[in-house]
């Protein structure tokens, strides 16, 4: 499992650099108001793309690694309905400004447009990656990452003279050109017996993991989502730089838990877990400490901004981040052992404690508001999921 995570973890330090490069590009070009609506557009089209395509292959390798015919033809037909739900997806972003009111009101149709297309496109390239994962080829899992992170920056140097509809373009244009070159190299892997069908196992399987990632990812930047409704796009910028430097710590705890799936779904082994939850304590506090111990030199230099208001976010969102990371490792030892319903409750109920608090937080104390009620939200679930595990 460690040669599979430092795969994974390489994959995501170069991922997370190239995002990183990504936003900072983005927030000198486009400005705090502009970047402010990037930062919370991101999380309302990623939680929709889990919800509608990417939830499912998880579900897509757990039933791979476990069957031994390894024929694409049993798989394909997911690839048609992820497609066909991805049209639902389309749907409801370019009308989800008028659910969210406020600040998202402002944002002109094209953008939402864009964003719908990016939902339908991204089926592809999750598909692939579930193959990959169940095939446990990691190193080219983790490729996929590389590449199509890399394409994101190339073509954002392009089109970052459209503003923020370029922005989104190119994040649209890395995710086609990666998913289609990945999908013919399965093609090229994989037996195909031209039978396709659409196994309906994966799809009942897939239910709670997708509604459970999708949760987990609405989870991370319900406070950014609702900062943007509640105080405007600026103020959503001024966020959004602390939110993203906190993240830091989640490439680690993805690089155990993508390959860990798998090897509980074969092994049923809880002392995985136990080395899963180690490892990430160990990597995560080689992020962490620094930045919890100087804030505003890490704001300043990846975003040349240094307020009070962001260095106290920054560090009560690290602690936040870290608890989530448990958590993340957790989730996918769950939906190993065929209890991927109680991350999904479990997440729910985490939500709805991070919408409550974030409401009453932000309008007594702003965007620090914003980051307490994070807190306190994400050590909630993680002490419900410790209780779980343990029974």
């Amino acid at each position: 499992m460690i040669k599979d995570s430092l795969y994974i973890l390489m994959s995501n330090i170069y991922s997370k650099f190239m995002a990183y490069l990504f936003y900072y590009l983005t927030a000198i070009f486009l400005g705090t108001s502009s970047f402010g609506i990037l930062r919370a557009l991101l999380p309302i089209l990623d939680t929709l793309t889990i919800f509608f395509t990417s939830g499912i292959p998880p579900s897509i390798a757990k039933f791979l690694a476990e069957d031994k015919e390894k024929d694409l033809g049993n798989y394909l037909g997911i690839l048609f309905l992820m497609l066909f739900l991805s049209i639902f997806g389309f749907i409801v972003m370019i009308n989800i400004k008028y659910l969210l009111g406020g600040g998202y009101l402002e944002i002109d149709n094209s953008i939402y447009l864009i964003l719908g297309i990016s939902i339908f496109i991204s089926s592809i390239i999750a598909f692939c990656r579930g193959i990959l994962q169940g095939l446990l080829r990691i190193k080219e899992l983790s490729l996929t990452w590389l590449t199509e992170s890399t394409l994101k920056i190339l073509f954002l140097l392009f089109l970052i003279s459209l503003g923020l509809l370029g922005s989104f373009l190119s994040l649209t244009l890395a995710s086609l050109v990666t998913g289609i070159l990945f999908f013919f190299y399965i093609l090229r892997i994989m037996k195909f017996e031209r039978k396709i069908r659409i196994n309906f196992s994966i799809v009942k399987y897939a239910i709670p993991i997708s509604l459970t990632s999708a949760s987990y990812r609405l989870f991370g930047d319900l406070d950014n989502i609702i900062i943007m409704s509640f105080l405007g796009s600026y103020f959503s910028g001024i966020y959004g730089y602390s939110s993203l430097i906190s993240r830091g710590v989640y490439m680690i705890s993805s690089s155990i838990s993508i390959p860990l799936l798998p090897k509980i779904a074969k092994s049923k082994d809880k002392n995985l877990l136990k080395k899963a939850l180690i490892l990430n304590t160990l990597f995560s506090s080689f992020i962490l400490l620094p930045i919890f111990l100087f804030p505003g030199f890490f704001l300043e230099f990846f975003f040349h901004v240094k307020t009070l208001e962001g260095e106290i976010c920054l560090k009560i969102l690290l602690l936040s981040s870290l608890f989530m990371s448990y958590f993340n490792i957790i989730s996918s030892y769950l939906q190993g052992v065929n209890r991927a319903k109680l991350s999904f409750y479990i997440i729910v109920l985490g939500i709805l404690i991070n919408t409550i608090l974030n409401i009453i937080l932000i309008k007594l104390y702003g965007i620090v508001g914003g980051s307490l009620a994070t807190l306190l939200a994400s050590l909630s679930i993680l002490i419900i999921a410790l209780m779980v595990v343990r029974r």
